[in-house]
């Protein structure tokens, strides 16, 4: 396939540089002296006024080597497509000054291509011309013995000269092989980097897609918890307004309230604040799933941080292995550049050679094999400076593309830093809000230790009430039986005597009191019992239970911590409560 491509390149040039052909061309020019070229213009080829033609060094490599150049003439009486025949004109002033290299005249259009070159040429002076012979001319030289076992020396020496030069060319050409293979093999290696380069520049993609999602689910968690807490705060207030509410009520109440509407109400308080104390458990637990979930994000977000810092270290191990590769590449370009310098040396030498052959050529025939040999060796060095320039533009697009990765690295490490500071940042707010879930949860404790007392209090009164119940009822039946006994005992002494004879009258006794004062002592009242105030302690003998609920009421007594604050103003009394 390569071989296909090569025939297609040459193939190609061919047409491109038979567009323009050069005619006349001597072998050389005079030095100091005007040059004039002719060339045709084929039918195929369209002229421009911006073409041009220049004097290029054999071995040129671009359009830019030339050493000098004129501006074609304007064809304007071409009509239709045919051949026309052009002249180039050139100072002496411009023209080479060396009589060593060989040069060549090239057209060049409007747009940098070559489209026609010239054969080889030098500028040698008019006594070197003399010395050249052409083989087509019948002259006759005369040597002497000496000249020609000289010229024999100095073609042994040249001969062996060319064999040194022939080894010197095998060794460039394996050494070029080598550094083919070599540049095929980091061509290859720079393929592959490339193609890992581009999957982690798409893995870094996703891990910025899904660091995005996590921002956006943790800003919409965040509002979540915002209205929750505006919920708590709701609901909070809402318990101050019914216990002050409770408070209010209580400095309200009538003393005709029975104790059973009391309790009914008291019993109503404490389910209401069960339900809401039930409403706030939901809402905490609800809360707490909401923050596992944030936390169960955020440690996602770590292990994708992670995932990411440890791409980035691979991408940082591949940039110091590609460093190292362009550190080795600029190492093969300076021994490159170095069998450069050699390749010009070797080229300065063939063209050495050529001039020497062609000054011999007077006293004996050229030789086609060295003159094939030295195209061969020029040719191989222009092939080889090709190279070289492809393999210098390879080395600066790896440098631009190992700035531009370095470049993607320090933006990427930048968001990467940002997103700790945000994650950070939510760390922190969860801690906050864990913090007021733990605040409200020893609200909700407090609370529930006030209706505790209040239940227990509840429960008080109720026994309480069960044993006045009781002792009312003994008291009703006592009375009972003290009435039915002092109608006995009217009935007794209501009552005329059965018999006359028998006195009714009695002796007392003296160590016993009289009867009727032992019967009323019985019926007199016995001591009641004292009432105790549930909150200052102090007793109230001879009170009954509606008046004990009245003292109570008169006290101000606080719903959480059960504190009588009566010394203090409703302002004082308010903070006091607000502080639970």
């Amino acid at each position: 396939m390569e071989s296909n491509t090569a025939t297609e390149v040459a193939d190609h040039l061919a047409r491109t540089f038979s567009q323009v052909v050069f005619i006349d061309i001597p072998q050389s020019y005079p030095p100091s002296t005007h040059v004039t070229c002719s060339y045709t213009l084929t039918a195929a080829f369209q002229p421009n006024p911006r073409d041009w033609v220049g004097i290029f060094k054999v071995g040129w490599t671009t359009t830019k080597d030339y050493h000098t150049f004129v501006w074609v003439e304007p064809c304007i009486d071409v009509v239709g497509e045919q051949t026309v025949t052009r002249q180039a004109f050139f100072k002496d002033y411009y023209l080479p000054k060396d009589e060593i290299e060989f040069y060549q005249f090239c057209y060049v259009d409007s747009t940098g291509q070559v489209r026609g070159a010239s054969t080889p040429f030098c500028f040698r002076s008019p006594a070197e011309q003399s010395l050249e012979i052409s083989p087509d001319d019948d002259l006759l030289v005369i040597t002497t013995q000496d000249q020609v076992e000289q010229s024999l020396r100095e073609k042994a020496e040249m001969q062996k000269e060319l064999d040194q030069i022939r080894a010197e060319n095998e060794t460039l050409k394996s050494a070029l092989l080598r550094e083919q293979q070599q540049a095929a093999g980091l061509k290859g290696q720079n393929e592959q980097k490339e193609k890992e380069n581009a999957e982690l520049a798409t893995e870094l993609d996703q891990t910025k897609q899904q660091i995005k999602n996590l921002r956006s689910s943790l800003q919409q968690q965040l509002k979540e918890n915002d209205s929750l807490k505006e919920e708590m705060v709701i609901q909070m207030t809402k318990q101050m307004e019914i216990q002050q509410d409770s408070v209010t009520e209580r400095r309200e109440r009538s003393s005709s309230r029975t104790s059973e509407e009391k309790y009914d109400r008291a019993v109503q308080k404490i389910n209401q604040l069960k339900d809401e104390r039930e409403k706030l458990k939901e809402a905490i637990e609800a809360q707490s799933e909401e923050i596992s979930k944030l936390n169960a994000k955020v440690r996602e977000g770590e292990r994708e941080l992670f995932k990411a810092k440890d791409g980035i270290q691979l991408i940082e191990v591949d940039l110091q292995s590609s460093r190292k590769e362009k550190e080795r590449l600029a190492a093969e370009l300076q021994r490159l550049q170095s069998l450069t310098y050699n390749v010009d040396k070797m080229q300065r030498e063939n063209q050495d050679l050529q001039r020497r052959l062609s000054v011999q050529e007077t006293q004996q025939s050229p030789s086609d094999d060295l003159k094939f040999q030295c195209q061969t060796l020029t040719r191989q060095l222009q092939e080889t400076q090709a190279k070289l320039a492809a393999e210098k533009e390879e080395t600066r697009n790896a440098k631009r593309r190992n700035e531009y990765l370095e470049a993607e690295m320090q933006q990427i490490r930048d968001q990467l830093e940002s997103v700790c500071k945000a994650l950070d940042g939510e760390k922190r707010k969860s801690s906050k809000f864990e913090l007021q879930i733990l605040e409200v949860n020893e609200v909700l404790a407090d609370k529930n230790i006030a209706i505790d007392e209040r239940e227990s209090t509840i429960n008080r009164k109720d026994n309480q009430l069960t044993l006045l119940t009781q002792e009312k009822e003994e008291l009703a039946r006592e009375n009972q039986t003290l009435k039915e006994t002092i109608q006995d005992l009217r009935r007794l002494y209501t009552e005329p005597p059965t018999t006359p004879a028998e006195p009714l009258y009695l002796q007392p006794d003296d160590d016993a009191p009289p009867a009727s004062t032992h019967v009323y002592e019985t019926i007199g009242p016995e001591d009641e019992e004292s009432l105790v105030c549930r909150h200052c302690r102090e007793s109230f003998p001879g009170i009954t239970q509606d008046e004990l609920d009245q003292h109570e009421q008169c006290h101000r007594v606080c719903p959480f911590c059960t504190m009588i604050c009566d010394d203090m103003d409703q302002a004082t009394f308010e903070d006091h409560v607000y502080s639970h």
